[in-house]
This record gives structure tokens, sequence and C-alpha cells, in this order.
């Protein structure tokens, strides 16, 4: 009897998502460096020829987590905010979304913790969080234009400069939280957060 392709495809990416979720867990668990075919197959259980079969390489199986991580990223902060709101409240609801975007699926931001770690370490694995980071920031810059175009915001403001500011904060909330110094309502992040916006706002 010949076996449908299209469930076999199927149930071959539906392993491929559970691997990639243990993946994940692991990277922000541990670190990315640690997540390696052999690991990951003592925590899911699998075989380690499953694993090569799937991904070829410890460090395609490390890009493969960083796109996962985009995807879960994406879906959960960008997906959901429609692009007909106003700018300046789309840009809002964005940054309060990017504060807890991993919950339910990771230990903390891969973003920022895979960054830090491969920091020094040339390859391919690097320039895929150097271009999912760039590519945020940029998105983020082009919706604060657009708030600024619109009469939100002043006629000088600075739109990298803004972006910066809420980026520092972000990164000074997710360190905070772990300190136990913000809340998990993020009280801090959103005292910083009206702070910046007012002094940018027409």
């Amino acid at each position: 009897m010949t076996k449908n392709p299209q469930i076999s495809t199927a149930k071959a990416e539906q392993t491929r998502k559970v691997i990639l979720a243990e993946g994940l867990q692991m990277a922000t668990s541990r670190s990315l460096t640690d997540v390696t075919i052999g690991e990951l197959a003592k925590a899911s259980s699998l075989s380690k020829s499953g694993l090569y079969a799937h991904f070829g390489s410890k460090e395609n199986l490390q890009m493969a987590i960083v796109d996962y991580a985009s995807e879960i990223f994406v879906d959960k902060v960008i997906k959901d905010v429609s692009t007909r709101l106003p700018p300046i409240e789309r840009l809002t609801a964005l940054m309060f979304r990017w504060l807890n975007w991993y919950e339910g699926s990771a230990k903390k931001c891969l973003f920022l913790s895979a960054t830090i770690e491969f920091d020094d370490r040339p390859g391919i694995v690097r320039e895929a969080l150097h271009t999912e980071l760039n590519r945020w920031i940029k998105y983020l810059e082009k919706i604060a234009e657009q708030a600024k175009d619109s009469g939100a915001l002043k006629t000088n403001a600075d739109s990298r400069q803004m972006i910066f500011e809420f980026y520092s904060i972000f990164l000074g909330s997710q360190k905070y939280l772990w300190l136990g110094f913000e809340s998990d309502e993020r009280i801090l992040f959103e005292q910083g957060f009206n702070r910046i916006l007012e002094s940018y706002s027409a």
C-alpha cells in the first residue's frame, strides 16, 4: 500500500516543530551553543540519526531554532496589531507585546541571550541574529516615522533616537525583572515608555 506523501510531509513537519520547541526551551534555559543534535536527541527522546535527518548539522539546527523563534515573535508581537491603527497606537501596542513575547514558548528572550552569546562568533547563526534584530528595529523606526508624518510626534523628532530609548528601557526592564526589581506588570517599563513618548509627542 502506497503512503500518502501529504500525510508523511505533514507528520515530518509536526515532528520538526516538536523538536524545535524543545530546542528553543533548551537554548533559553541553558544556551544556544548547548543545543547539539546529541543533547536535543536526549531531551526529546528521539534518535540522533532522526534529528540528523531533519537538520544535518549543529549549525543548521541552531539556525532552525532562530527561525522558529522568529516565527513565534511575528505571531505574538506583530501579526495581530492592525496596520489600520494610527501609527502611535500601533507602535505602543508592538512595544508592550514585545516585553513578554516568549512566555509559554521559552524561558527568556532568545534574541537577547543569543546575541550576547554569539557576539564574537562569526558565522551564519550570528548573521541570522543580526538580521532579525536589524529588521525589527528598522520596522519600529518606520512606524515612528509614520507617526511623525501623521502629526502625532514633533516635526523634529529623531525616530532612531526614540526607538533607541525604547529599546534601552526594554533591555532594562528585562534585566530588572530578572533581578526582582521590576513587576510582572512591567510598571517601570510603562512609566519609562510614557515619559519617552511624551517627550517626543507633538
